[in-house]
């Protein structure tokens, strides 16, 4: 009797198996990784937008007063602009538009030229700015998204109401 012949086993190789499927969950993979980085970014920067309208529309209630006349319009009376500092703040990894806030009238709402990747801000006042019963803070912010699928352009936008208590 012949010892039994060993049958050869034959297996087929599937390491390129492997890498076709990572090469197909990869990029899903890190399309949803990046994705919710992104839409935390814009969360937290929405977030920051209402503590920083928050924080304005207090240091404009309190500023006494909130208009002074300079060079035939009317700006924000704080020294160093306060209300803008207050937002910055508030709000500490937005960048706020340095420029004055000015009105070409008393009535009219004090805002800044508006700058793209900056916080501009608005200020609303009921009644005159000379002498406020409310004041409103208005900021929007135009920015781009973190990643290049999600790289679009968005407007946020946040604004905060307080009553001027007459001293």
């Amino acid at each position: 009797m012949r010892p039994r012949a060993r049958l050869a086993v034959r297996r087929r190789p599937d390491t390129g198996a492997t890498l076709v499927e990572f090469a197909l969950v990869a990029p899903l993979v890190f399309i949803l990784i990046f994705g919710i980085i992104a839409g935390s970014f814009l969360a937290y920067q929405n977030s920051a937008m209402h503590d920083g309208a928050t924080a304005g529309a207090r240091m404009a209630a309190i500023e006494n007063p909130l208009v002074t006349l300079q060079n035939n319009e009317y700006c924000e009376s704080g020294s160093p602009a306060s209300i803008e500092k207050a937002v910055s703040q508030a709000s500490p990894l937005l960048t706020v538009n340095p420029a004055p806030l000015c009105a070409p009238a008393k009535t009219g709402p004090l805002t800044q030229p508006a700058v793209n990747g900056d916080v501009n801000i608005t200020v609303t006042c009921g009644g005159s700015c000379a002498a406020p019963t409310t004041v409103e803070v208005s900021l929007a912010l135009r920015t781009k998204g973190l990643v290049a699928p999600i790289g679009l352009t968005y407007n946020l936008a946040a604004s905060s109401q307080v009553p001027v208590l007459s001293p």
